[in-house]
């Protein structure tokens, strides 16, 4: 099982079981991640039951609002591994937001492509929360082989990505063929800088149990911080030097799965040298 760092925003799990899981969860009948964040005591879980696994193949995705252009929206024929972009041009994201009804206007483009490829049609619909303005799109009746992945929006120059989501989870949805873990599954708005692990446990209609873990070093502020010390380190200032020994120890330690404690520990020293006291209560550096 391997874990990586998704653009700053989530964090993604890769495995044999997971990919198994994706493209066979008739075979299972509960999958559950558990996550802990800087060897902290508190357990974050979210569990799929049998129930969930089996719900109709009905994919989701949060209509994202706003000025911005949707650029792609990729599926994947998770059979070869193909990935296709849907759009042969590009849209103003305005001109199809929920609060409108117009994001039907959005349901003949999508349709098209695959009346073109597969000669099916599929269904497509949405719910708008008019007290959260929050958009859900849905997607079912898909050809067997096709699964869709992201909708690609740029907004400023900046490119942005909207997964879908197929299992319906709270804290974390179905890209490809990982799982993508939602900073809400530790409770917080977006992800802090700190040692990650996670245990996924897997139960199958055959009666086994098949557990798998690992830890990550989840960086995106630490290694800003330590970029100021660079002058030091060019002068050979053995403070300076230790820190980016320690940095480098954490990045080097990801994904080797026996080493959560020891990271843990590197992480709060560093903490403590960058001048960020580090508990199990503010858990970032």
């Amino acid at each position: 099982m391997t874990i990586s760092n998704i653009n700053c925003k989530y964090i993604g799990i890769d495995s044999e079981e997971i990919s198994n899981f994706i493209t066979n969860p008739a075979n299972y009948t509960s999958v559950e991640i558990k996550g802990k964040l800087n060897c902290c005591d508190e357990e974050y879980t979210e569990t799929l039951d049998e129930g969930a696994i089996l719900a109709d193949n009905l994919w989701t995705l949060q209509f994202p609002n706003g000025d911005a252009t949707i650029t792609e929206i990729i599926v994947e024929n998770y059979i070869s591994g193909e990935e296709f972009n849907i759009l042969s041009s590009t849209y103003n994201l305005a001109d199809y937001v929920c609060s409108t009804g117009t994001v039907t206007d959005i349901y003949p483009i999508i349709q098209q492509w695959f009346t073109d490829n597969f000669s099916t049609t599929v269904t497509q619909d949405y719910n708008y929360d008019v007290s959260t303005l929050e958009c859900e799109y849905t997607i079912t009746d898909l050809p067997s082989s096709i699964r869709p992945v992201k909708m690609v929006i740029e907004r400023n120059g900046i490119e942005e990505e909207v997964y879908f989501s197929f299992f319906p989870a709270t804290n974390f949805f179905v890209a490809g063929s990982q799982f993508v873990i939602n900073p809400s599954l530790f409770t917080l708005q977006e992800f802090v800088d700190g040692v990650y692990s996670f245990e996924l446990v897997f139960t199958t209609t055959a009666g086994s149990t098949i557990i798998e873990s690992n830890c990550f070093f989840y960086d995106c502020e630490t290694k800003c911080k330590l970029s100021k010390k660079l002058d030091e380190l060019l002068e050979c200032n053995k403070s300076a030097t230790n820190l980016f020994l320690l940095h480098y120890t954490l990045t080097e330690g990801n994904n080797c799965g026996c080493n959560c404690d020891e990271m843990c520990q590197i992480f709060i020293k560093l903490c403590e040298k960058l001048g960020d006291d580090k508990t199990c209560t503010a858990c970032g550096c």
